[in-house]
């Protein structure tokens, strides 16, 4: 018997289990919970369908529906989470107040981060699109569009919340081969136009090759309706970086604006009066 989280475990399977889900230096890629609400629209399971594959393969969708409202109450939502080990949720669901309604949303330390919820329209499907897809576990290039990212503080974390979405895993190197499509996401009136295409290399007779976009799909409207964001100090605690992942500074080296390494070494004074130089023929005096 030992103790976890306050709880006593009753078997080698339990413990192993707890084990994994102990915090971190490097976290795992966050996985994202897909979920129905109590009633939801056809438009919105094809969402949360699609939502499913972009995050493939770190998505866990279940099936049954929930009445769960997460800007009211986020306890049963942070227990399904906890269970199915994600950090990211998809919510969806319709009524009569707010049709076809989807909700996204992130957690910290096992509770509710920042919740964001959006009414969709004009839906189009990936399958819409005849013969483009990603690969499963390819990698973004994320496009956003207008100043309003950087003014307006609900966009930026709505465009982090985005990114931390869609960015799959995280890694030192990335191959061209590993980059298939691209999220644009444009902002306006308070409506974010989300679009997405695939990205195509050809060869341009150069060592860089020539891209090309073409629909991939799904393309949807999203109006921002309410939003819970964590304030600032507690989303500051959230993106802390521990003290062991920090780069160790090293003395008398810093980098360039391209990245490289410039190092200062000091030396004692030289005298130069003794140098010996270098002996040249033509300038020998003849005998």
């Amino acid at each position: 018997m030992t103790v976890a989280d306050g709880k006593k475990t009753r078997s080698k399977r339990v413990e192993r289990i707890l084990k994994k889900r102990e915090p971190l230096l490097i976290e795992n890629t966050k996985k994202v919970l897909v979920l129905r609400g109590h009633r939801t629209s056809q438009n919105i399971i094809d969402v949360l369908k699609d939502v499913s594959k972009l995050s493939k393969p770190h998505t866990k969708s279940l099936s049954r529906k929930n009445d769960i409202h997460p800007l009211e109450d986020c306890n049963s939502l942070e227990f399904l989470c906890d269970k199915n080990d994600c950090s990211l949720f998809a919510l969806g669901s319709h009524s009569k107040k707010r049709p076809h309604n989807l909700v996204l949303g992130r957690l910290h330390n096992k509770h509710v981060l920042d919740v964001v919820e959006f009414g969709v329209d004009n839906f189009r499907p990936i399958e819409s699109f005849a013969g483009i897809s990603k690969a499963i576990g390819s990698k973004p290039a994320f496009v956003f569009v207008g100043d309003n990212w950087e003014v307006d503080s609900t966009l930026s974390r709505v465009q982090n919340l985005i990114i931390d979405f869609f960015r799959g895993d995280k890694v030192d190197m990335l191959s061209l081969k590993g980059l298939d499509h691209v999220i644009a996401c444009f902002s306006h009136e308070g409506v974010v136009l989300m679009r997405l295409y695939a990205l195509n290399f050809k060869k341009s007779g150069s060592k860089i090759p020539l891209s090309t976009l073409a629909p991939m799909g799904p393309f949807m409207d999203l109006t921002i309706r309410r939003t819970t964001l964590a304030p600032n100090d507690m989303f500051d605690a959230a993106c802390r970086i521990p003290k062991e992942l920090k780069a160790k500074s090293r003395k008398n080296v810093t980098k360039s604006g391209i990245g490289e390494s410039i190092g200062r070494v000091h030396m004692k004074k030289q005298n130069f009066d003794g140098l010996p130089g270098r002996k040249i023929a033509v300038l020998a005096r003849s005998s």
